[in-house]
């Protein structure tokens, strides 16, 4: 079977920990996931099961998370998992100073990722050379931050709902913002939400789910967003051999999927007055 799982991860697992428990309970031999989720982390993650882990890269990136911040300790991870490394009084008008700091935010920004992250430097991941002990310089990145909102504040802790972009750091965003507000600050609580379309609501725990077929959502619902053709038989041999077909879609440019007997044959290309094939299926 091929398809998209909706998981509703929970506080503890790492993501890939998380995909095996699915792999083991549903005896699957190809799987992967889309958008990691720290250990700390809990709310939504995409599993790709069988042919759909060739689309990974074609699901919507945008995400929305529900944060908690704990201000007036920094620790060296930028979470709750990490060790002190600094401490400050918590401002009196802590919420006043958020709110007036979080347009800042908002917009094309430049991060600095947090030390103990997954991206890779010199083929190593940084937490790999931040645990070895070794100097961690992360590269500022630019990212999309698209609403902020202040839901609550509970003592020193304030609580925020963001949309972003991919490769946004959360934790980044509770550590700077700490900072600018004279304080030090780290990521307490995360569950992301939402991820394109797909809500939190419409996922399931891993131990809920009786069966796969029940929960599998196919691979065309899960690129409902992306324009399609429908190949002929003629056309969908041409697709497998590798060869263009016409474009029927009234513009020149794009990504679009290639349907064939309502699944997805392929992810294709348009150029040149042509569909090409960018991705088989």
């Amino acid at each position: 079977m091929n398809g998209i799982l909706l998981i509703n991860k929970e506080q503890g697992p790492t993501s890939f920990g998380a995909i095996e428990q699915v792999k083991r309970k549903f005896g699957l031999t190809k799987i992967g996931h889309s958008g990691t989720l720290d250990p700390l982390a809990k709310g939504l993650l995409i599993t790709l099961v069988g042919k759909a882990t060739k689309i990974a890269e074609y699901l919507p990136s945008d995400k929305e998370y529900e944060l908690e911040i704990t201000f007036g300790r920094a620790t060296n991870t930028d979470d709750a998992e990490g060790e002190t490394v600094k401490e400050f009084p918590v401002p009196s008008d802590l919420e006043k100073l958020v709110l007036e700091m979080l347009p800042s935010f908002i917009g094309e920004v430049t991060q600095i990722p947090p030390k103990f992250a997954a991206i890779k430097k010199d083929g190593k991941k940084l937490y790999e050379l931040a645990r070895a002990g070794k100097e961690v310089n992360p590269e500022p990145r630019t990212v999309n931050i698209y609403s902020i909102k202040h839901t609550q504040t509970i003592a020193n802790k304030i609580y925020l709902t963001i949309a972003c972009g991919s490769g946004t750091y959360m934790r980044s965003i509770a550590r700077d913002l700490g900072e600018k507000i004279g304080s030090c600050a780290y990521l307490s609580a995360l569950t992301r939400t939402k991820i394109g379309n797909f809500t939190l609501s419409q996922s399931h725990k891993i131990e809920e789910m009786e069966t796969l077929e029940a929960n599998l959502i196919s691979m065309n619902d899960a690129l409902v967003d992306m324009p399609f053709i429908i190949l002929s038989d003629e056309n969908f041999g041409r697709i497998k051999n590798g060869m263009p077909v016409d474009n029927t879609l009234p513009f020149k440019s794009g990504i679009v999927k290639l349907l064939y007997e309502n699944e997805v044959a392929a992810i294709g290309q348009i150029k040149y007055g042509k569909v090409y094939v960018k991705r088989g299926i």
